[in-house]
């Protein structure tokens, strides 16, 4: 039997092999299962911070300016919470700071 700490109650290996195979392939979690069964490493915990442009700017050192031009020409997403107020998630600021 194996433990599942998110609830405290005891999982069989099939009940596991349900619960993952109802996951999407693209799961983030799927890689801290990995780890966690082979040993390795774990993966960095995925963030989802919102940044306001403001502070993406001051958290980047670029300005305002480059990081609109950049969503604009499509090498930055953003996402649109409501009618001209823009978010930048964590994990694409840190691509586009780390690849410019």
């Amino acid at each position: 039997m194996e433990q599942d700490t998110t609830r405290g109650a005891k999982v069989s290996k099939s009940e596991l092999i349900t619960m993952l195979a109802q996951v999407n392939d693209g799961d983030p979690r799927l890689d801290a299962v990995g780890a966690a069964l082979t040993g390795a490493a774990k993966p960095e915990p995925v963030s989802f911070k919102l940044w306001p442009m403001g502070e993406a700017a001051k958290e980047t050192t670029l300005s305002r300016v480059t990081l609109w031009r950049a969503i604009k020409e499509g090498r930055l997403h953003a996402v649109e919470i409501r009618k001209g107020s823009m978010r930048i998630p964590d994990a694409e600021l840190r691509r586009f700071v780390g690849g410019k």
